[in-house]
Parts: C-alpha cells; sequence; structure tokens
C-alpha cells in the first residue's frame, strides 16, 4: 500500500481503497469491517491514518461507527439521509434546492405515467380530495401542509424508482417547517390544491409534456412564496 499512496492525501486514498472494497461487494451492507488496527496493518498505514479514513467515509455516509460495537457498511437509505441532514435551507439555497426538485420532480411524473398502477392514481386523487374539503372548511394549515407532503411523497412512490423515492422522502422533509410558513401565505394553499390537480390530470391523460410543464410551474409558484415570505420576514427582523 505504501508504494501506491500518492500525495492526495494518505487518509483519503485509504478511505477511496475501502470504499472500492464496499463497491466491489468484499464488504456488504450490514457488515462488520476490520478495526483500526487490522486495516492499518493490511494497508501498511499507521491507526490514526485508518481512524481518519473512517471520518471520511462516515461523513460520506459509507458506513456507520456504532459504539462498543465497531463500524459498519451503511444501508443506502443511511447514505442517502447522511447526505441531507445537514442541509440547511436559507434564502440563498432557495433557488439551488428548487432547481434540485425541478430536476427529480419532472422526472417524477414522466416516470408515473408510465409506471404508476391504479392504486396509486386513486391515493393521489384521494389526497387531492382531502385537501380540497380542508381548504372549504376553516382552514388547517397543519393538515394541508401534512397533504402536500404526502401528495408528492406518493407521487415518487407511483414512479417505481427506488433511487428516486429514498431522495425525495428525505429531500421533501428538508422544507417541513418552510412549508408550514409559505402555505398560510394568503391564496397559497388554495393555488397548490389547483396545481397539484393540474399535475394529477396530465398523469391521468397520460401527456408527460404538459404533466411536466405543470409540475415546473407548480415548483416556480411554491419558490416565489417561499422566497417572497423569507424576505418579508428578514425585512421585519
Amino acid at each position: 500500500m505504501k508504494g501506491s499512496i500518492n500525495r492526495k492525501g494518505i487518509s483519503e486514498q485509504v478511505a477511496d481503497t475501502i470504499k472500492k472494497m464496499i463497491h466491489e461487494g468484499k464488504y456488504k451492507v450490514g457488515d462488520k469491517i476490520p478495526g483500526e488496527r487490522e486495516f492499518a496493518a493490511e494497508l501498511e498505514v499507521s491507526r490514526n491514518t485508518v481512524r481518519e479514513a473512517y471520518k471520511i467515509l462516515e461523513a460520506y455516509g459509507y458506513i456507520t461507527a456504532k459504539h462498543g460495537t465497531g463500524v459498519f457498511v451503511a444501508s443506502p437509505e443511511q447514505q442517502i439521509l447522511k447526505m441531507t441532514e445537514s442541509f440547511f435551507i436559507s434564502t440563498d439555497q432557495i433557488k439551488d434546492f428548487f432547481s434540485v426538485r425541478k430536476i427529480l420532480e419532472e422526472n417524477t411524473v414522466q416516470w408515473a405515467i408510465e409506471n404508476s398502477t391504479t392504486e396509486q392514481i386513486h391515493e393521489l386523487d384521494e389526497i387531492i380530495k382531502q385537501a380540497e374539503s380542508v381548504i372549504n372548511k376553516e382552514v388547517d394549515y397543519k393538515r394541508l401542509s401534512e397533504l402536500d407532503h404526502k401528495f408528492h411523497l406518493a407521487l415518487a412512490n407511483s414512479s417505481q424508482n427506488v433511487v428516486l423515492i429514498r431522495i425525495m422522502h428525505n429531500l421533501i422533509d428538508l422544507l417541513s417547517e418552510s412549508r408550514m410558513h409559505s402555505i398560510q401565505i394568503p391564496g397559497r394553499a388554495i393555488k397548490s390544491v389547483e396545481e397539484h390537480s393540474n399535475i394529477l390530470n396530465a398523469i391521468k391523460i397520460k401527456d408527460i409534456a404538459l404533466a411536466k410543464k405543470c409540475m415546473s410551474e407548480h415548483l416556480d409558484s411554491v419558490q416565489r412564496s417561499m422566497t417572497n415570505k423569507m424576505a418579508d420576514e428578514y425585512e421585519k427582523a
């Protein structure tokens, strides 16, 4: 190992070596990997180098350390959660965040058209009907926020794309607090329900271009509402 290590940084290269072992299946999800002393001897590096490599791999979600038990290969769900758990949505990140959502959710509606079941379309219909019922009464913003969240997750589920589903479950959670604020903006709740309905109608008639357009317009609309709301709150502070 000594001769193969370049100036990228010893701990980084050791991390790459262990990552390659995971990718190649030498260590599978849930497997306990060797301790610092054992790996240090195998790779001909110091224990401190292995310790730093483990920190790098844990930061990227490849491994998870269990106190008193050892270090284990993380699951894909844990990796995605690790990537998103430290992400904080602030005003200057809203544009980037929604750019990512557009890429994901415009493809989501296409996959929903191609792969969804009758039951999944029915579930989306029911979510919209429940939301319409809520806005026709004394508005329960907490319930509307929950239904908004539920609609986008149900849409992701209908895509049948396992990786997308995992990403969306974590990504959408990042907006939970902001969603609650934005849904209370006058007119925002009704508009969101209408936009969800437009998206679903396009999915029902299997018009991919229209479904993508409706999703793009919906996300643009939500982004504007959130950005304006955050700007107003900043000015009042």
